[in-house]
């Protein structure tokens, strides 16, 4: 996530290294704060004379800019939207005026209206009736023309009634009875029939209310996934986890998590909202900018024709918050190349108000203490970031893409207090220099980017959905059969407490924006409770796994299957089974015992008492009928019921043997799956 591609800032970069000389580079490699690294590379004159201006049209991918709408094209597109009206395909006339409406202006607020209306018409005839409803009543607000609105009326009418709402629907034909009179343009017949209908419709519905006792309607349906739950408790200072989680530390590991008590495979342990999170570009046309869930039927930003919302609500919270800076630099962003980790950096910024960073500036150096709230900044700010690890020439790259970022914040608004409402003129960008009345905001945020640049290489996550293949009609997709896909990144600051395992014990999945955690394996009271930063040892051996976690996240690997040398699943061998030490007394040894073993007690090499191998192959005599069911289930998509008989098996297991051996990892990795497809989804 880490890697910056071709684009505006590695040409920015590369001037810059090619302009600085001996002297500079070790001036910059004294300094000793990132106050003075940031404020020593501004004053620069290949800094402040970089021209990104002329580059900007070079790098065609990113969108526009300066950020405009298109009223032109966003006409033709809703042309072509009610041509496929016209020949009955109702799905084509939906994908145009959805292109339509991100494009179309705010100002155009009539235009958009007709549009929002047209669409409603395809979604009624997709049988998409809330969706329906939420468009006229966005048609209506906007000024939908008076002469036209009985259309709109009518049609809530008719959706209410497939929804069953019927004291809505009431009210929704007297309306239409009403808009009737001020159809000026309507043919006087058709305008009779429509009333006639409406009055027909009004009698039969008051006559069946009476008749029912005027029951309440339904309540609207929420066309959303339930929110899923912990597993118990909450932990009382670390509230996005489970009680069954303890945040430890000692010298050796830091923060980590461990069992506080036995946790069952299946428990949901952590449940968590980013601090700071970030689509990818290429899903910002067809995923919610804001929670990351899929849109069908998008809400555009009214002012750039960049992204799209899944809702009002996210609309509201976005254009509140960060993408009401963003939304005139997003093309410049993309355009730059960086990574999707420097936009979170930046992200980390432009969610909170100038002010709010103000108040805490003072008191970051100190770790917070009392609740851990995910939202709070100190926590972010206090994870590892190995500044004491990083060469010059890291430190030196990371100030440039600072102060890149601090340019975009300059001119978003930001550090005026609220964003700015036109366009940016390209001559802003023709120097780098940043406004003499921004040098001491520049320094402090520059500082905050700096480090959230440097925290956010270890402890961001991927945040990915499973994409599934449309089905056929009368056929059952399978989501665990679907592709696992990264769409954005964001830091997760209570799971970025949680140390790597080679062997994870837990399986992270998101539904929306927020992760989930669930044990995938039983963890006893005070084991480490572990995830996995990317390599596991049943695929990947162990010199290549060290060497990958060096590299990337600076540390050597002791987990159990590094430190023991664990065999790859391809190479467990199946000529003998791993029985626990069944011993009266805690012992941790494990006892091999081959296929065609004739005794029934083995003793163990290490406590000397004997292990019954007869009873543990009787406790597993299950394992094999449960897994088939649990696979079974699986195949028919039956999620829950499958991850109900994994766990029964894994119970099993664990009552005897120990790992590694594949049977252990092939019920894992299918909870695993099963787990997954718990998760957000969409079809390709």
């Amino acid at each position: 996530m880490s890697k910056d591609s071709e684009g505006l800032f590695k040409n920015f970069h590369e001037s810059i290294n090619n302009s600085l000389d001996d002297v500079v580079r070790n001036n910059f490699a004294n300094l000793e704060s990132n106050e003075k690294r940031i404020s020593y590379l501004c004053s620069l004159p290949c800094v402040k004379n970089y021209d990104i201006s002329k580059e900007i049209k070079k790098f065609e991918s990113g969108g526009e800019f300066p950020v405009k709408k298109d009223l032109e094209k966003a006409l033709q597109l809703k042309d072509e939207g009610n041509k496929a009206v016209q020949k009955g395909d109702w799905g084509r006339s939906l994908q145009y005026y959805n292109e339509s409406i991100i494009l179309m202006p705010e100002i155009k607020s009539e235009e958009l209206s007709i549009v929002l209306a047209n669409r409603s018409a395809a979604l009624n005839h997709l049988a998409q009736y809330e969706d329906t409803l939420r468009d006229i009543q966005r048609c209506l607000a906007l000024g939908y023309p008076r002469h036209l609105r009985y259309k709109v009326y009518e049609r809530r009418a008719r959706c209410l009634l497939a929804l069953k709402r019927n004291q809505e629907a009431v009210t929704a034909f007297q309306n239409t009875i009403t808009a009737l009179d001020e159809a000026k343009n309507l043919d006087k017949e058709k305008r009779l029939k429509l009333r006639t209908d409406a009055k027909v419709m009004l009698e039969v519905l008051n006559k069946g209310l009476v008749l029912a006792g005027n029951p309440k309607d339904p309540e609207p349906f929420k066309n959303t996934p339930p929110k899923p739950k912990l597993s118990g408790k909450h932990n009382k200072l670390f509230p996005a986890a489970s009680e069954a989680v303890e945040i430890a530390f000692d010298e050796t590991r830091g923060r980590f998590a461990k069992a506080d008590r036995d946790i069952q495979a299946g428990e949901i342990l952590l449940i968590e909202e980013p601090h700071g999170g970030v689509l990818l570009s290429e899903f910002s046309k067809s995923h919610c900018q804001n929670c990351f869930n899929k849109c069908l039927i998008p809400s555009p930003c009214p002012k750039c024709p960049n992204v799209i919302f899944c809702s009002e609500k996210c609309l509201d919270i976005a254009l509140k918050s960060y993408h009401g800076y963003e939304c005139h630099i997003l093309p410049l962003l993309w355009k730059s190349g960086c990574s999707v980790t420097c936009h979170i950096a930046l992200r980390m910024i432009t969610q909170n108000s100038k002010d709010y960073f103000m108040k805490i500036m003072q008191d970051l150096k100190e770790k917070p203490t009392g609740l851990y709230k995910t939202e709070d900044y100190r926590n972010i700010y206090h994870l590892v970031s190995h500044e004491n690890k990083r060469t010059k020439q890291d430190i030196l790259h990371r100030t440039e893409m600072t102060i890149f970022l601090l340019k975009l914040l300059e001119i978003s608004g930001y550090f005026n207090g609220s964003p700015r409402k036109i366009s940016i003129p390209i001559d802003e960008l023709k120097t780098m220099a940043l406004d003499e009345q921004c040098i001491d905001d520049a320094a402090s945020f520059g500082c905050l980017i700096l480090k959230n640049l440097q925290v956010l290489q270890f402890n961001a996550h991927e945040v990915f959905e499973i994409q599934c293949l449309k089905p056929k009609d009368g056929t059952r997709f399978l989501k665990h059969e679907g592709k696992s896909v990264f769409i954005g990144g964001a830091v997760y600051p209570t799971l970025a407490l949680f140390n790597h395992s080679c062997e994870p014990g837990i399986v992270r999945y998101f539904s929306g924006s927020r992760i989930v955690v669930c044990a995938v394996k039983n963890i006893r009271k005070g084991e480490e409770v572990a995830e996995n930063y990317g390599p596991i040892f049943t695929t990947v051996p162990k010199d290549k796994r060290q060497s990958q976690l060096k590299e990337q996240y600076w540390f050597d690997c002791k987990c159990l299957p590094c430190e023991q040398n664990w065999p790859k699943y391809e190479d467990m061998t199946e000529n003998y089974l791993r029985f626990k030490c069944d011993s009266d007394q805690p012992c941790s040894n494990v006892i091999p015992v081959p296929y065609d073993c004739m005794e029934f007690m083995v003793q163990c090499g290490l406590c000397q008492q004997y292990t019954n191998i007869l009873k543990g192959l009787k406790s597993l005599q299950d394992t094999e009928t449960l897994y088939k069911l649990g696979r079974a289930a699986m195949g028919e998509g039956k999620y829950g019921e499958a991850i109900k008989k994994f766990i029964e098996t894994l119970k099993l297991y664990d009552t005897t043997l120990a790992p590694p051996y594949k049977s252990y990892y092939d019920c894992v990795q299918d909870l695993r799956s099963c787990m997954l497809s718990l998760g957000n989804y969409s079809f390709v």
